[in-house]
């Protein structure tokens, strides 16, 4: 389809259009208003094609445009995976490197000990898997050191990491009886209790992206309107 913005009214005055004009002229008073009529119709027609010729335009210009990020995306995609993947392999040269163990020598020995939750949470942490935050709150580290001492300390039980089975304490292996879900957590708990999951997450080795990203979550939720009705 041709761009018709630039289309110029045809003579309908000219003798090519004479029969026309002469088909038309009984139903009008003059040939003038013949001529006035034409060129209305012709103007409005006009006007149709020039509006969807625009229309056609943009969403052609839409569609080009969706495709480039669309390709832009793949790319950046592609470049993250890469990235990663170098990340990756770097880090398997660093591991395989011998190394001394380091120490902070501005860290000094607490007199307090920070309540902890249990292995099995840590384990979850360790491979990034969902846990409740209960499990973070007093009474979740609580049970943790009730378990600990428990003869479950002394059960192993199988699991399998990376399709290779080890021995692990059934308290690694087992949810407590007594957690909370998240929904039915009181609201004051959950505020006080994301701070220790943030805190345990770090310690983890998640990547600083998704702890801000948490972080963030929690934040937002914290200073939410709602709260201050």
């Amino acid at each position: 389809m041709v761009d018709p913005s630039n289309e110029a009214c045809p003579d309908f005055a000219s003798e090519f259009f004479q029969p026309i004009r002469e088909a038309l002229l009984p139903t009008m008073e003059n040939e003038q208003q013949v001529l006035d009529n034409l060129i209305q119709m012709w103007t409005v027609e006009h006007n149709q094609r020039v509006d969807l010729w625009n229309t056609d335009q943009r969403e052609a210009a839409m569609l080009t445009a969706a495709a480039e990020e669309a390709r832009l995306d793949r790319e950046r995609e592609a470049q993250r995976l890469l990235e990663v993947e170098v990340k990756k392999e770097r880090l398997e040269v660093e591991k395989k490197k011998p190394k001394i163990s380091d120490f902070d020598d501005d860290v000094e020995v607490g007199d307090v000990i920070t309540p902890r939750p249990s292995q099995y949470v840590i384990l979850k942490l360790k491979n990034f898997e969902f846990v409740e935050l209960w499990y973070f709150s007093p009474q979740g580290c609580k049970d943790a050191a009730k378990t600990s001492t428990s003869t479950m300390e002394d059960t192993f039980g199988i699991s399998k990491v990376d399709n290779i089975l080890t021995m692990r304490p059934v308290a690694a292996l087992r949810q407590s009886r007594n957690v909370i879900n998240d929904c039915d957590l009181p609201i004051s708990d959950f505020f006080r209790v994301k701070n220790s999951f943030l805190v345990h997450i770090e310690r983890a080795s998640w990547p600083k992206k998704h702890i801000n990203a948490l972080a963030e979550f929690f934040w937002h939720l914290e200073n939410h309107p709602i709260r201050n009705r």
